[in-house]
């Protein structure tokens, strides 16, 4: 079945779109995107928002359509070695093999490897067996990292390519509430040029005090907010990823709707594996054009509420705790 791709336009067979990434725990999917469009998405925009809030779904242990959860490199803060959290527990990110010869080049004499895995481990002893004649038993230990372990990570919660992801995030949803006549109006070609391809000003940025409805600082939703204002032409999206990265999008400035349409909205609970119904906490508020994409919002702010949604993710899991976070730069 062949019909339009809602990015390129272009009359092409459509393929599955998670409107949320499935990394990130998103089941809502629909075919909206043509097979090369789709492909360009993921390994662009949608890899760049799983690896930097994918690590939030690992921590909660959320299940994935398919796949595997997502480990995440974390750093022992006290023996200052990079390590891989999968949900479980830490591996090291890289092996160790230390090897010392004999003079003459052929005979070893020590060697110390340190895997990630007994798998690795017993592939490596095979190679250095193999390699160096090596007939004597080989002693072997597990290391073992007893907790608590001090880590720390970086995440980017704002560039060019999470700001594209989210604002395809809001319009996925947008292509699959109202008719595709509305869609595919003009009105809505900067948009898709936007996330597309990059082209044009930014339309979306993160955005944390104008979406504080979109989170009950309860459960970690995710949620999916589309208004209209329709005396000043606007289409704005919210997107707020597990109730803690939040971002408005500019769908578009120039939409001439001759009929007012009701908010649309989608919650879901990523942990529980639901859609979340009927909850009035929810409501847009009523924002003025340029503060869609420029918030007046301080770096205090933004630590407090980043804060916030890391306690709410810690009243969900046993044994993990955040020790802070740091903004890297202001946000204005």
């Amino acid at each position: 079945m062949s019909t339009h791709c809602f990015a390129c336009k272009e009359s092409n067979v459509l393929t599955d779109e998670h409107v949320i990434p499935q990394a990130l725990g998103g089941r809502l999917k629909a075919k909206l995107y043509c097979k090369i469009c789709n492909e360009n998405f993921g390994k662009d925009i949608d890899a760049e928002i799983a690896n930097q809030f994918g690590n939030i779904a690992t921590i909660l242990k959320i299940k994935r359509e398919r796949g595997k959860l997502q480990p995440f490199e974390v750093e022992d803060i006290d023996k200052k070695i990079n390590l891989v959290f999968d949900g479980e527990g830490f591996t090291r990110k890289d092996p160790i093999v230390e090897i010392e010869i004999e003079p003459d080049s052929k005979t070893l004499k020590s060697a110390n490897i340190t895997a990630r895995s007994k798998k690795e481990l017993e592939k490596r002893i095979k190679d250095i067996q193999r390699r160096y004649q090596v007939q004597r038993d080989i002693k072997t230990f597990q290391e073992v990292h007893p907790g608590p372990t001090d880590t720390k990570y970086e995440i980017t919660i704002d560039n060019t390519l999470i700001r594209r992801a989210v604002a395809k995030i809001a319009y996925s949803l947008f292509c699959i509430k109202v008719p595709k006549e509305v869609v595919f109006e003009s009105a809505f070609d900067e948009v898709r040029e936007y996330f597309k391809d990059g082209s044009g000003p930014d339309l979306a940025c993160a955005n944390f005090i104008h979406t504080r409805f979109m989170s009950d600082y309860i459960r970690p939703l995710h949620k999916i907010h589309i208004a209209l204002n329709r005396q000043r032409k606007v289409v704005v999206g919210y997107v707020s990823l597990f109730g803690i990265y939040r971002f408005t999008v500019l769908l578009s400035g120039k939409h001439a709707s001759q009929l007012e349409w009701a908010d649309l909205d989608y919650t879901f609970d990523p942990v529980r594996r639901k859609e979340v119904f009927g909850n009035e906490r929810f409501r847009a508020p009523n924002i003025a054009k340029e503060d869609i994409l420029h918030p007046k919002q301080s770096k205090v702010f933004v630590q407090q509420e980043l804060n916030r949604g890391q306690k709410l993710i810690e009243s969900y899991v046993d044994n993990y705790e955040f020790l802070g976070t740091e903004l890297s730069r202001p946000t204005s």
